[in-house]
């Protein structure tokens, strides 16, 4: 009986960790912590009806950052239909207090109205320096959990 217990808060402990099933993170990191080429993220939906929160997270080499980043982002759904369009990062500047992580909104309440693989590809229009990492978050919105 205590096994089960255990094994239970485990499993429990694991998936709040791990974010659930509501939760979708994709990082790809830089050369040299330089981020100058066109990243691509895939996520697989198969949730047609739920709300989704996408924002685009950045991580920070410990070296001077970029203060903006302009960027296209381009979004091809399952069905070929494409959506580009351009978005900027206002990095925070806290002098030696940056964080080493910021996650800029993107889209609050969208639908993913198709079931398949959606592509998030982000190019930014100049190399943008001081960046490790970047990646594409999706979640259900707090309000729907």
């Amino acid at each position: 009986m205590i096994r089960r217990i255990v094994y239970t808060l485990v499993v429990a402990c694991v998936m709040v960790a791990c974010g659930g099933t509501g939760r979708s993170v994709e990082m790809h990191d830089t050369k040299e912590n330089i981020w100058s080429t066109t990243e691509d993220f895939v996520y697989d939906n198969v949730d047609t009806l739920s709300k989704r929160e996408i924002d685009i997270v950045v991580r920070y080499a410990g070296e001077h950052v970029t203060e903006s980043v302009e960027l296209t982002v381009m979004t091809l759904s399952p069905d070929s239909m494409v959506v580009a369009e351009p978005f900027t990062l206002h990095i925070p500047q806290l002098g030696d207090m940056r964080p080493e992580e910021h996650t800029f909104t993107y889209r609050r309440n969208v639908v993913l109205s198709q079931r398949g693989k959606y592509l998030f590809r982000l190019k930014p229009t100049a190399a943008a320096k001081g960046i490790s990492s970047i990646g594409v978050v999706i979640t259900e919105p707090e309000t729907e959990k």
